[in-house]
């Protein structure tokens, strides 16, 4: 196996085409390729609770039926699902490391400088944070 190949997907249904992408791409590569779902309910609130479990479950219910449709499209490849209890920046990176990846892979919608600005963006800041490569995928119709 030449590596593992990082892809972070969102609730929303962001990250899809990422995903799909970093499949092919694993798939030629003979690498493993890991779903990363990072979640945090409140960042300065406690820990646990009702409202964290319901984040973890829109997770898997993103993760597990994606992870489904690339195993039907890519048989040979071994994909697997991390729920990650932190930032989406901070678990995409620990995945990273953990698992050694040769490449983390992201979605971006294409929302410009001034949303992502006000907003705040997970490709913008794991673009600039992360110590590997990492791919971005814009995740419109084209």
């Amino acid at each position: 196996m030449a590596g593992v190949i990082v892809v972070g997907v969102g609730g929303d249904g962001s990250g899809v085409k990422a995903a799909h992408l970093a499949a092919r791409v694993a798939n030629l590569m003979g690498a493993a390729l890991v779903l990363v779902f990072g979640y945090e309910a409140q960042a300065l609130g406690p820990r646990g609770g009702v409202l964290e479990e319901e984040i973890a479950a829109v997770g898997s219910a993103a993760l597990v039926p994606l992870k489904d449709a690339l195993k039907a499209e890519h048989p040979q490849l071994d994909v697997s699902i991390e729920l990650v209890h932190d930032r989406p920046v901070e678990s995409l990176i620990r995945m990273a490391d953990e698992r050694r990846a040769e490449l983390i892979v992201v979605g971006h919608g294409g929302n410009g400088p001034l949303k992502g600005a006000l907003l705040g963006s997970i490709t913008y800041e794991i673009v600039h944070r992360a110590p590997l490569p990492v791919l971005v995928v814009p995740e419109g119709d084209d």
